[in-house]
């Protein structure tokens, strides 16, 4: 395979659109890579084929990098003035889209199957429940669900639990509503397990899993992440 690391340096010209053009996904991935590191050594998983997978999972968000909330300004949310279901278009796809660019970028294909699963076929909630508020809760939940097949991998699934965990602790924590970082993970998890996201982990490896995210999101969150600096690591050119 390769030093597959080459392809998040900071020097791959795709890398630099990704910041450029989607700064706070590109900030969010950059956690994920390293959240997915650190499971993936107690995993005994290739913990470079894990950062890579986390850090580009989204890098399809450079197509349409305002209708995410992370890129967006306060006050400023294109899915105000559109129907529900043309947010779930525009959601949704970005799975396909970063597939298209890692195929673009010569992506090795067991990291591209990784990034193809990592949201399974879980209801986008957001959108979910705007339908229902608009449509006096006449809607059917399976109709807001990504595309994707169910994680059928424990790669898939660690990327799946580091994606959703870093995104909804960062929320909170620039909130000031991460007060149970503990209880946070483990109903990411239970909700996930619910709905049969994450069959092909043991109850070991949830356990590990659990155990690595509070320790890693306790750090990445005890203190604001300086993302520059993390960024540097990530690329190679920190010290």
């Amino acid at each position: 395979m390769g030093n597959v690391m080459k392809y998040i340096d900071g020097s791959n010209p795709m890398m630099e659109r990704f910041k450029e053009v989607t700064p706070g996904t590109y900030r969010h991935c950059i956690n994920v890579g390293q959240l997915c590191e650190s499971v993936a050594k107690e995993l005994s998983l290739d913990p470079d084929v894990m950062q890579v997978a986390g850090t580009l999972h989204d890098i399809g968000k450079c197509n349409n990098s305002l209708w995410f909330s992370e890129n967006q300004e306060p006050d400023k949310n294109h899915h105000d003035d559109v129907d529900p279901k043309v947010s779930y278009e525009i959601i949704s796809r970005h799975v396909a889209d970063s597939v298209l660019k890692l195929i673009q970028m010569g992506i090795p294909t067991n990291i591209i199957h990784i990034i193809s699963e990592h949201h399974g076929d879980t209801v986008i909630g957001s959108i979910h429940s705007k339908a229902k508020a608009k449509y006096n809760g006449e809607t059917v939940e399976d109709h807001y669900r990504y595309r994707s097949g169910k994680p059928s991998t424990v790669e898939s699934c660690v990327l799946m639990l580091c994606d959703v965990t870093e995104a909804t602790c960062r929320c909170l924590h620039n909130t000031d509503k991460l007060t149970n970082k503990r209880e946070t993970i483990d109903n990411i998890t239970n909700k996930m397990i619910d709905d049969e996201q994450l069959d092909v982990l043991t109850i070991g490896d949830i356990r590990v899993i659990k155990r690595i995210l509070n320790k890693e999101i306790d750090s990445f969150f005890h203190k604001r992440v300086d993302y520059d600096d993390e960024a540097k690591k990530v690329n190679g050119n920190g010290d």
